[in-house]
């Protein structure tokens, strides 16, 4: 699998830098507890030595494990509390930095270009769509943040979509879905929320400075006590502050180191996805004719997030989050000259002769893109996919398209995929009493026949999800209630209807905060032996009536990921509830395991040779479960 092999890789990659950010966390802790303590032994007259002999008969046992306990305290909770609010997933980020939500119904022609053009990044990558953001900014900017592939989120300044044509647009969102492929985002908002752990020794000390300089005219100076009490609490003050600031300062540098490696990595992946080395290098040449900045007073904040460095800084070589522009311009043009265009300077119009050369040029990119595969062989996305996306995209029925564009609409083309026409009443009932106006959008797409649905349900709910998740809470609470009658009417929950319901739940719930990101637990196969037992015996009933042969595949499916413990489990044994503990204990799996038991589900459904409908669902479901891209052959579903 690339894709676990990709993440592990990137891991390694920028390992040793984390690891020296959190030893510098370490030192400064330490550092804050000597001072600390080492004020306190100026203060009683103690002499160092005679402290460091036996230290708890000097300082006693309350204040020395006090200072420690409170220090790690507060740089463990200042983190912590940061960490908790940025949980939320990248949606907290992009509203810290002023973005609006982007949804087709109100999207002006530029907007809607760039919504295509990640619609068509999503689907080719196998990553679920993730939400837009536009930030009102003339800076040509973007970022990718978010904790999981659910709630990652895509933010672009207005200045990008302004700017930039549609082969350099796309460079840049293929930039950012590189960081999302590569498991940058998570690793962002960690390093983010430690630095704020840092900051807050700081912070606390300039509280203690602020608070004596408030109170001094009501200290007495006549008790000599209690003025070198004044000042003892004067450089416990500054040195905290110093401690904490010095502390920022350099993890930020640690910090800029990593992000900058990152930023390589994901010009080269970006190159490899679009095949247009001319795209992304265009992007930066106009970065650096305009500007990339960003006026929002949050922009320092997430400076590591942005696809061009985002704020100046006076120690720029040091605290840069970004390589220097010209530098990444001649990694992916080797033979750029240097020059950039004048971009304000009016267009002439182009000879036919420059015109030839220029699509001549085009037709060359492959082998362009062969200088990003030697960058850096990274990727899933091919060239031709994309192309594949857009036409698959373009033959969509215009009024399903209109239709997806719209929340109401797109409730109604997913309720349509669910339908079942023998229990009609009660389903039009249910949609009546939760939402009145969706009864009226559902039987108005019902009577215009729209046939087969079903063999395009992954792309519906792909180009669906953008317009789902400008629901509000209630909206989606009333939607999610419709969907489960419509999935339970006839007492049976098929794996197709289990897999369209979470590939849809999942990645709204955590848009909208309703579901967390679960915290992986189980490290082998053993801890939840039954419970694949169970996912891989379904698997392979669901494509077998015959016992004998349903059980032959299973165990070919175990042999393929060497797990020769598993047991199959009887067809009458399985009930739908217990499916769904499997699948809850299933997702809680470590990357290792998730990787086998993927394998094992990729194995058992292409066991018979063929990919039904209900199958490539179900993959699309799995793939979410685990948090991985979709396989090449699963992105969409081929008739």
């Amino acid at each position: 699998m690339n894709f676990f092999e990709e993440q592990a890789r990137s891991r390694q990659h920028t390992l040793w830098l984390v690891g020296l950010f959190f030893i510098a966390v370490l030192l400064l802790i330490g550092v804050t507890i000597v001072f600390v303590i080492g004020l306190y032994l100026y203060a009683d007259d103690i002499v160092v030595t005679d402290f460091l002999v036996d230290p708890l008969a000097y300082v006693p046992p309350k204040i020395f494990y006090g200072v420690i306990v409170t220090v790690v305290g507060v740089v463990a909770g200042g983190s912590l509390y940061k960490y908790l609010s940025l949980s939320s997933g990248g949606k907290s980020v992009a509203v810290a930095l002023g973005g609006r939500q982007l949804n087709r119904n109100n999207a002006d022609s530029q907007e809607k270009v760039l919504l295509n053009v990640v619609d068509e990044m999503s689907i080719a990558s196998g990553i679920s769509t993730p939400t837009v953001y536009i930030l009102d900014e003339s800076g040509i900017n973007a970022f990718a943040a978010g904790l999981t592939l659910d709630d990652a989120v895509i933010g672009v300044t207005r200045g990008c979509i302004e700017k930039l044509d549609r082969e350099e647009l796309q460079g840049v969102i293929a930039h950012e879905f590189s960081h999302i492929f590569n498991g940058d985002m998570r690793l962002n908002l960690q390093l983010t929320a430690t630095l704020h752990g840092i900051l807050l020794i700081g912070l606390i000390g300039r509280f203690i400075l602020r608070s004596i300089s408030r109170t001094s005219h009501r200290r007495s100076s006549s008790s000599n006590k209690k003025g070198n009490g004044g000042l003892y609490v004067l450089v416990l003050g500054f040195g905290l502050l110093a401690i904490g600031y010095v502390g920022t300062f350099f993890g930020s540098i640690i910090k800029a180191n990593v992000s900058r490696k990152r930023e390589y990595l994901a010009d080269a992946t970006a190159v490899q996805y679009t095949r247009y080395p001319r795209g992304i290098s265009g992007a930066l040449k106009k970065i650096a004719y305009y500007s990339s900045r960003l006026e929002t007073p949050a922009a320092e904040t997430y400076s590591h997030l942005y696809f061009a460095e985002g704020v100046g800084s006076f120690f720029s070589s040091l605290m840069a989050t970004h390589p220097p522009l010209e530098r990444r311009i001649k990694k992916i043009e080797p033979r750029w000259s240097g020059r950039f265009p004048d971009y304000d300077k009016p267009k002439r119009t182009e000879p036919k002769e420059e015109k030839v050369k220029r699509e001549e040029e085009k037709k060359e990119r492959f082998v362009q893109g062969a200088i990003a595969t030697a960058m850096m062989s990274v990727g899933q996305i091919k060239e031709e996919e994309v192309a594949q996306v857009q036409a698959e995209i373009e033959a969509l029925d215009a009024k399903i398209q209109e239709r997806l564009n719209d929340p109401l609409g797109a409730q109604a083309v997913i309720l349509s995929l669910l339908y079942d026409a023998a229990h009609k009443e009660q389903l039009f009932a249910v949609v009546q009493e939760e939402n009145p106006y969706l009864l009226l959008e559902f039987a108005s797409f019902m009577q215009e026949g729209h046939s087969e649905l079903q063999k395009q349900s992954a792309l519906i709910v792909s180009l669906s999800l953008n317009a789902l998740k400008s629901l509000s809470a209630e909206q989606y609470q009333r939607f999610n209630k419709i969907v489960e009658t419509f999935v339970t009417v006839d007492k049976h929950v098929s794996l197709f209807e289990w897999s369209l319901q979470y590939i849809i739940q999942r990645p709204i719930e955590m848009h909208l905060g309703i579901r967390k990101v679960p915290k992986t637990a189980h490290a082998h196969i053993g801890a939840i032996k039954e419970e694949v037992e169970i996912l891989f015996s379904m698997l392979v009933q669901a494509q077998y009536d015959n016992e004998e042969q349903a059980k032959e595949a299973f165990n070919k499916s175990k042999k393929a990921i060497k797990a020769g413990a598993l047991q199959y489990h009887q067809r009458e044994s399985i009930t739908h509830d217990l499916f769904l503990k499997s699948v809850l204990a299933i997702e809680t799996a470590k990357p290792a395991i998730a990787q086998r038991i993927f394998e094992g589900v990729l194995h058992s459904i292409k066991i018979d040779g063929q990919v039904s409908e209900t199958e490539n669902a179900f993959v699309h479901a799995i793939a979410q479960l685990m948090q991985v891209p979709l396989p090449r052959e699963f992105k969409l579903q081929r008739d």
